[in-house]
Order: C-alpha cells, then structure tokens, then sequence
C-alpha cells in the first residue's frame, strides 16, 4: 500500500522538482542579467575596410576609435523573455568614483542585416559592425556608457524578425542591464535609435521606458509608407535577410493595417513623452526626409517637448555631418531636465 502511495507520488515529486527549478532558473536569470561578457577582438586597421567603409569613415576618426584604450569594447549576453539576447557594451576602463550617465543604442537593419555582434567575419559588405562600433565609440567618449541590443533573432530564428514586435523587450530590458552596473547613473539613462532603431525607440517611448531623452537618426515614423517607398527592399514578401512581414505578422492578411499603425509613431505622437531629438538628411535614399517632417509635424500638434534638425546633403546616418550630428545628441542629452 505505502508503496502504491509512493510511486503514484513520484511523478508529483518530479514535476514539483521541475517546476522548483524552473523557477529557480528564471529567477537567475531575470530580465536584464548579463550573463557573460568578453572583450571584443580589436576593430580591424583602415586599410582592409572596403570602399564604403573608408567613405563612411576618415581615417583619422576611425583610427581614434580602433586604437584608443580609455573604454572597453564587450560582446556580452544578457536575458530578455527567456532568452539569451547578444548585445554590445562599451564602457570605461576606470570608471573611477562618478557614476555615468549611459546610452542605449537601437541598431538598425533586420535579422542578419545591421548586426553590431562580432560574428567573426570581416568587416565589409552587409557586415558593418566595426563601423557601428567605431561610430558609438565616439559619442561614448564623450563621457557615456553605451550599450545595444543585437535582438533576439539569432540563428534559427534570424529571419523571422517581427521589425517592431517583442523584440522591443530586448530594448527595454537593457535598462535593468544597466542598472546592474554599479558605475552607472541609472536617474541619466538616454536612448539613440537610427533607422528602423528609431522606430525600436518611439515603441520602447510609448512602452513607458524610463530614460531622460531620446534622439533619431533617419528613422521611420510611418512602416507603411516607408515599405510602400522601398519595394525593392521587399519587406512583404521577404528577401535574404527577412521572411517577411506577410509570413511573420499574425493573420497579415486582414490585420496588416493594425501591425503598421502599431509601429507607426506618427500615429500615437501623444504617447511620446520623452524629449525627442530628430536628425535627419534631406537627400537620405534609405528612409525618407518625410519621415521626421511628418514626425516633427505630429508631435508639434501635441505639444510635445522635441527638435528637428535636417542636414541640406548627407548619407542616411549622417557620417559627412558626425561630429555635428554628435555634438548635437550629446548637447541633447546633457541638457538639465
């Protein structure tokens, strides 16, 4: 009999054992816990980038960023829903006895395509890390942590990113990330988006992310008419980087309108209660000038706290106006508020 009771009982002891170490398990690794980290190989020398690298950079700005030793340049993963999320951080050396203010950096692209992880490849064509790395060095100097999402979409799951749907968690638990460090002011947390980053920084906004200030390089306001002005990019239907937002928004057919407006900002300007600066270029290819124009236009009808600065002539992240661009997001973001 007492042996009866006690098999009937074990899978209940199993399961209770399961469930204790799961939550254990989840307990250990809570939203926003780094859970390893590894300085990153050096950024590769000016003269192996390929055309665009060495267009996209000076040598003497490049150069700074690949030789400097004040910050350290980490790969490190962190959790977010479960999951190992890789990430980017750059921080100082010494941090001393201050605590720094810091910057959460939303990259740009889809799946594979503007990755800022070390994958070990080099840096040329569609693979333009070091350059984001150089680029978010440069603000970091300027006294601040920096520190990026790479998104959830790895490996198996690396075309299926959903631009603008739970990866947005991956964005809003950095802060918790940071928040772990003990050299950080986590009252002066700031966040920086470029292109479809921007769009990651106005849903992180509206999600009550709690950061000082926000600014936009070339970022998309409006998802449908931004993808109605690319069809080569082929967003839709997919292409080698994506499958496509018919084959990963749910029930696309009939819900496509409500997914767009979703990610739109111009849509829900009164939810963006963050000062925002937009940065933009009039003659960007990528993302249309008309994007911040109808961004600044619904958020002035709001009455909302923002600045747009648009550059007469550059590329879509402004590298021909960096230390300007630069100057103006630090000013930004060290504005008393």
């Amino acid at each position: 009999m007492r042996k009866g009771i006690l098999y009937c009982l074990l899978p209940l002891i199993w399961l209770l054992a399961y469930v204790s170490a799961c939550v254990l398990a989840a307990a250990q690794e809570a939203d926003g816990k780094i859970l390893n980290s590894k300085v990153r190989s050096p950024l590769p020398v000016y003269e192996s980038l390929d055309d665009f690298g060495q267009s996209y950079f000076s040598r003497a700005a490049y150069e700074e960023a690949r030789t400097q030793t004040q910050f350290d340049i980490l790969d490190f993963t962190y959790a977010s829903d479960g999951l190992h999320v890789p990430g980017v951080l750059i921080k100082p050396k010494e941090p001393g006895t201050r605590k720094w203010p810091a910057i959460i950096f939303n990259r740009g692209g889809n799946g594979e395509l503007g990755s800022i992880r070390d994958n070990g490849q080099p840096c040329r064509g569609m693979n333009t890390s070091c350059l984001d790395v150089a680029d978010l060095y440069l603000i970091a100097k300027a006294g601040f942590v920096v520190i990026a999402s790479d998104y959830r979409y790895q490996g198996a799951t690396v075309k299926r990113d959903a631009w603008g749907g739970v990866e947005v968690d991956d964005v809003v638990n950095l802060v918790p990330a940071l928040k772990s460090l003990d050299f950080v002011d986590p009252e002066r947390i700031y966040m920086l988006g470029l292109s479809r980053g921007g769009t990651m920084t106005y849903l992180a906004i509206k999600r009550g992310v709690p950061i000082k200030a926000a600014a936009v390089i070339g970022g998309v306001t409006d998802v449908k008419v931004w993808v109605d002005s690319r069809p080569e990019m082929n967003l839709v239907n997919g292409n080698r980087f994506i499958d496509g937002f018919r084959n990963i928004w749910p029930d696309f057919e009939h819900r496509a309108e409500e997914e767009y407006r979703a990610r739109s900002a111009v849509y829900w300007a009164d939810q963006i209660n963050v000062p925002v600066l937009v940065l933009h270029s009039r003659t960007d290819k990528m993302v249309p000038v008309t994007q911040a124009i109808r961004m600044a236009e619904a958020l002035q009808e709001k009455n909302k706290v923002f600045a747009l600065h648009i550059y007469e002539r550059d590329g879509h992240p402004l590298p021909q106006n960096r230390d300007d661009r630069n100057r103006m997001i630090v000013d930004w973001f060290n504005q008393p508020r």
